[in-house]
């Protein structure tokens, strides 16, 4: 089912507090709505979601050419700590403990370190997880060592083609900034993530790019994220020949082993497609080739898990399996030491490690499809609540105008991306005229558009 944006609002954020009893029942309900709830799924079945997005700022120091940011997203102010506070406290109500909170905008080091330092530590005192997804231009080595003994506890660096940085001509030339970003996070207890968008400009590098990836021991997820018509760059419409099933060949080749990746599942199949490898010495093996002892362990978790959320605890939900279902989970042990042996004299080379390779497929924003709006494992905090990430892209003026409502002893006070502070009244400032914005505010084809009008006057 296609979706115009013109039907996005019947998709309204989840609201500013949770009201059930099973914080994993709306995302179960929505993969089992769109018959996605299978033997393999994980998601819904031992998580609620599997990361929100809290956007500390909408400024950002590149201009992709592939951007889910809107034309006037910079013309707006920083949410002040009070909001962004609060909006944790939304998110901690709606998903509980050991859900992932992601420091985004823009990019969130253009934020005093500060602001970041006291969103880590309060992320940490709700029992969550924090990840700052960020460029990594301003990410220095001091800047990361300060979050972490913050309570940082992941730093996703995005780096690819798209954000045009001078000197760079392919994604292999690339990774000598992103082992420069390794390089600046090692020692720092922070487990380090890479995000690359795939468009028609580096397709052809990915097989390269996949095997830079394996050949880190450092990077502990990788995530390729296809492009998708949804802000402000100069591309738009996805080419035909970028589809899952190439991505993975691509990935595949690069890896140099089949990766398995329809044996589980971290939400709709559409969105997300996941693999699990070792890696050691230049080689990786896929821990997910038994589909059928994968599903069988997953189906087993949920049965000795008693109403937990086995992603709080691993290893407690691992040793009720081993006391519950001992033959399975021998099973299982056999079968990650195969994989293990499988690595042959990479074992001598290097150093075992395990590493989750992530396929994101996101829409377009003219082109949601509502089952999977409904089944989002990925969502945004905005002032009502938190919402599917695709949908939030599509209508992101929207949301930004929507005014944050705080409740203190002095009574209610209002926020919106258009004002600087708080206010005593909830009738508040639209965002600006583009037409008056200065071209420093402005990115992507506005800006040329801009700077057109200007020359040609």
């Amino acid at each position: 089912m296609k979706d115009s944006t013109h039907d996005i609002p019947i998709l309204a954020p989840a609201g500013r507090r949770f009201t059930g009893t099973d914080r994993r029942a709306p995302l179960r309900d929505g993969l089992q709505g769109c018959g996605e709830y299978g033997a393999g799924q994980t998601a819904g079945r031992f998580y609620p979601v599997a990361c929100v997005a809290l956007e500390v700022t909408q400024r950002c120091n590149l201009d992709c050419t592939l951007c889910y940011l809107s034309d006037r997203a910079e013309m707006t102010y920083d949410p002040p700590l009070s909001v962004l506070l609060a909006r944790l406290v939304t998110i901690q109500s709606h998903y509980g403990e050991g859900v992932s909170v992601q420091l985004t905008g823009g990019d969130p080091t253009l934020r005093k370190v500060e602001d970041l330092e006291v969103l880590c530590r309060e992320i940490r005192r709700f029992g969550m997880r924090s990840c700052l997804m960020t460029n990594g231009i301003r990410a220095s080595r001091a800047f990361l060592t300060r979050l972490a003994a913050a309570g940082l506890d992941d730093v996703a660096f995005h780096v690819d083609m798209t954000q045009e940085r001078s000197g760079f001509h392919s994604e292999v030339e690339l990774n000598r900034v992103r082992r420069k970003y390794i390089d600046r996070a090692q020692g720092l207890g922070l487990r380090v993530l890479f995000n690359t968008t795939v468009f028609e400009g580096n397709v052809s590098d990915l097989p390269d790019l996949a095997r830079f990836f394996r050949d880190q021991p450092e990077v502990a997820f990788v995530s390729f994220q296809m492009q998708a018509d949804t802000g402000r760059g100069f591309l738009r419409a996805r080419p035909d020949t970028i589809t899952q099933d190439s991505v993975i060949r691509a990935v595949e080749a690069g890896y140099e082993t089949p990766l398995h990746f329809d044996a589980a599942a971290v939400g709709h199949s559409r969105c997300n497609r996941y693999a699990g490898v070792l890696t050691a010495g230049g080689r990786a093996v896929s821990v997910l080739s038994n589909h059928h002892l994968v599903q069988r362990v997953i189906g087993a978790l949920e049965q000795v898990e008693d109403g937990r959320e086995a992603h709080l605890d691993i290893r407690a939900s691992v040793l009720r399996l081993v006391l519950r279902r001992p033959l399975l989970a021998l099973r299982a042990a056999a079968h990650l030491l195969a994989c293990t042996l499988r690595l042959g004299t990479g074992l001598l080379r290097g150093r075992l490690r395990r590493q989750a390779i992530f396929i994101h497929n996101f829409m377009s924003a003219d082109a949601l499809e509502a089952d999977r709006c409904a089944s989002c494992v990925f969502m945004v905090a905005t002032a009502n609540g938190p919402l599917s990430m695709c949908v939030h892209n599509a209508e992101r003026d929207r949301h930004l105008q929507a005014s944050d409502r705080l409740d203190g002893p002095a009574g209610p006070q209002w926020w919106n991306a258009a004002s600087r502070n708080l206010s005593d009244h909830a009738d508040m400032p639209g965002l600006g005229d583009l037409d008056l914005a200065p071209i420093k505010r402005l990115k992507g084809q506005l800006k040329a558009r801009h700077r057109n009008r200007k020359d040609a006057s």
